[in-house]
């Protein structure tokens, strides 16, 4: 990674930040109901699903971040829609600038993906998530890119990833980085046509999981939503809906324990 002069993005994005950073961060029951917080401090998750006409959220976070991610839903008219709430508890309290830039490092760093696993339901057994993982150049250039961290988190970033996932096959993906002076709305969506033992199971771009972290002060905030437009294709509904969400606590725990790795040095 180069180093040097900062560029003018990086300061524009600095002085952004600097404007509008909050001092502490906001309480978990201003994010959720009471009665959800309850549960989530106690250390338990909140998942639930819904198909058909039915499809949409229910559980959405109060941000301006989630207020998006539900219109999106909106437009998309999705088939199936999962969704699922954790919280990660802090060790300790650090300036939030410096925690949010360490949550933003996590998430960005989708190598780490390699080798995680989640519970298969089907096979009642503990099951490879993602043989590879690694961001590339783009769609066309398939050239891998190593993870980098960033010394600033900036409003939005875009890049494309390689993943082979044992049940989908490999696929590129592409994932939208959006943040927040307390938060990060990361959205994947497959730029590929994605299949289940040689049976079409996505088009490109039916398939978006969309992941939203919310500093509080109780801990991360962790809202996970996985949607698919495949009602098309016999049986994949229930597959999806039955794998959404082992698979969005597969991704909160490796997200907790990166975090809390990345946390021990602040």
């Amino acid at each position: 990674m180069r180093t040097g002069t900062p560029s003018p993005a990086a300061i524009a994005a600095l002085a952004f930040f600097a404007a509008v950073l909050p001092l502490a961060a906001d309480p978990l029951a201003a994010r959720v109901p009471a009665d959800r917080a309850a549960v989530l401090i106690r250390g338990e998750e909140l998942r639930r699903s819904s198909t058909g006409r039915e499809a949409a959220v229910a559980w959405s976070p109060s941000h301006p971040l989630a207020a998006g991610v539900q219109s999106d839903l909106r437009a998309e008219g999705p088939d199936v829609v999962v969704e699922a709430l954790y919280l990660w508890k802090k060790p300790r309290s650090a300036a939030p600038a410096t925690e949010l830039l360490t949550v933003y490092n996590v998430l960005r760093a989708v190598g780490t993906l390699q080798g995680i696993e989640y519970w298969s339901a089907s096979r009642n057994t503990m099951r490879l998530f993602y043989e590879e993982s690694w961001r590339v150049v783009s769609l066309e250039d398939r050239t891998r890119v190593p993870d980098q961290r960033v010394s600033v988190v900036p409003p939005a970033e875009t890049f494309t990833v390689w993943q082979k996932d044992l049940s989908f096959g490999g696929n590129l993906n592409r994932l939208d980085y959006r943040t927040a002076p307390d938060g990060v709305l990361l959205e994947s969506v497959n730029l590929t046509r994605m299949y289940y033992k040689f049976v079409p199971m996505a088009a490109p771009g039916a398939l978006k999981v969309r992941v939203l972290v919310l500093n509080t002060d109780e801990g991360i905030l962790f809202w996970a939503v996985s949607s698919a437009r495949a009602a098309v294709v016999p049986g994949v509904r229930g597959k999806l809906e039955d794998s959404f969400g082992n698979r969005a606590e597969a991704v909160f725990r490796w997200f907790s324990r990166n975090v809390e790795e990345a946390w021990k040095t602040l």
